[in-house]
């Protein structure tokens, strides 16, 4: 079975007719224009709404002077602390780029490294009180953004959405 959606079509300079950038633009066109691959594929679906929702919430970091990937190791150790190698995979990072990151981060105060009780081969990044304080700040303009992009959405959507992400990352993590 196969859903096709459709899009509007505006004219270009010369008559010719292309792709609306803004779906509900024209109601009556969007049911006579198949939809282009990329507005029903589901990683591009799931990477333009992460960038778009993501560049909002960065516009207050940036207002705050605080890196995307620093806000997001603040995020990961707000709930207690990490081996190395997880927070590089939590935070999207290859291992010298969090090296570099937990560098500065440890020279700002903002966390230390810890030996692993468990293991003494690993490292275990965790914030100090500076850093907790940041994160915990960060952490509630975060909700308060999330709040904002899921308002228009009933509470059983919402959690059906997040319920289904989940299950596509743990199914998808090696």
């Amino acid at each position: 079975m196969t859903t096709e959606t459709t899009r509007p079509r505006r004219a270009k300079a010369g008559g010719a007719s292309q792709p609306d950038a803004t779906p509900d633009a024209n109601p009556q066109a969007r049911e006579a224009t198949p939809a282009r691959f990329l507005d029903t594929y589901l990683a591009a679906l799931l990477a333009r709404a992460s960038s778009l929702i993501s560049d909002e919430f960065h516009a207050t970091l940036a207002r705050k002077k605080i890196p995307a990937l620093q806000w997001r190791v603040l995020a990961c150790l707000s709930d207690g602390a990490l081996p190395m190698g997880d927070l590089g995979r939590f935070i999207l990072a290859k291992q010298p780029t969090v090296s570099k990151l937990i560098d500065r981060m440890e020279a700002a105060g903002l966390v230390v490294r810890q030996e692993d009780p468990a293991s003494r081969r690993r490292t275990l990044v965790a914030l100090t009180p500076k850093g907790a304080a940041l994160a915990a700040e960060l952490v509630a303009l975060a909700l308060e953004h999330e709040a904002s992009v899921l308002l228009p959405f009933p509470a059983e959507t919402t959690q059906v959405f997040i319920d289904v992400l989940r299950q596509l990352i743990a199914q998808h993590t090696k």
